[in-house]
């Protein structure tokens, strides 16, 4: 079916429900689900494949928390993140995947260590006000979410470092997401071709899996606390930056 035997099919299944975890539960849970979707797809055809999953979680995220997200970050990085998407799809048939990655990764390591040290020395690190630095997160996470599916370790440092509830952190990653998914849709159609009716076909399967690891996510942070929440989230952001150098 679709040209996947019955383990492929759990392979794709078990995706799913991490993806649908992920949006709902814990940010940046998604490593696993990419390096699944990439064995069975490989690289480049994987990212499209995963796209629409993506999309459908963010919308059932924003379906349970998106009036608690902060949109107004998400709008401070949007017209730096299409221009990083933009980039990214010009650069993603030239780039060097691996070297981008690493430096991807050093970068993340570096601002997570700046958040560990916050969190044992109770003090608080604000963000820079210059629209310069909110240019630099949304151009990056742009890039890096086109090219290598990244965005997420950049991304969790930047809302961890302000303060927010469990659910604001999720509503707001869930529309800026959702929102930068969207600006990716056209780039992978008509330039890389990754995304067509045969693809989709994957998505609408996949519907009820990612159904239930949203309520899974749901129903993890209704119990969990703040405190271990945000701890998760940086154990989840290291991983990921971690793998980065794979």
């Amino acid at each position: 079916m679709l040209g996947l035997n019955g383990i492929e099919w759990m392979m794709l299944i078990i995706a799913a429900i991490i993806i649908g975890f992920s949006k709902t539960g814990i940010q940046g849970a998604t490593i696993p689900a990419v390096a699944l979707v990439a064995v069975l797809f490989g690289g480049k055809a994987s990212a499209g494949i995963m796209l629409p999953m993506l999309m459908l979680g963010d919308l059932i995220a924003i379906f349970q928390y998106g009036k608690q997200g902060k949109f107004s970050d998400v709008l401070k990085l949007l017209p730096a993140a299409v221009i990083g998407i933009a980039g990214g799809a010009i650069a993603g048939n030239y780039l060097d995947d691996k070297q981008f990655k690493s430096l991807l990764g050093i970068v993340v390591l570096i601002c997570l260590g700046l958040l560990v040290y916050r969190e044992v020395a109770k003090r608080v690190l604000p963000l820079p006000k210059n629209p310069i630095f909110h240019w630099m997160v949304g151009a990056v996470s742009g890039f890096s979410s086109m090219v290598g599916n990244a965005a997420g370790p950049i991304f969790n440092v930047y809302v961890l470092s302000q303060d927010l509830t469990k659910n604001k952190m999720i509503g707001t990653t869930a529309w800026f997401f959702l929102v930068m998914n969207i600006v990716k849709l056209p780039f992978h159609i008509f330039m890389w071709g990754t995304v067509t009716w045969g693809t989709l076909r994957y998505m609408l399967l996949m519907i009820p899996f990612i159904a239930l690891g949203s309520w899974m996510g749901i129903t993890f942070v209704r119990k969990i606390n703040e405190v271990w929440y945000k701890r998760i989230i940086m154990i989840m952001t290291a991983i990921a930056a971690i793998r980065l150098f794979i």
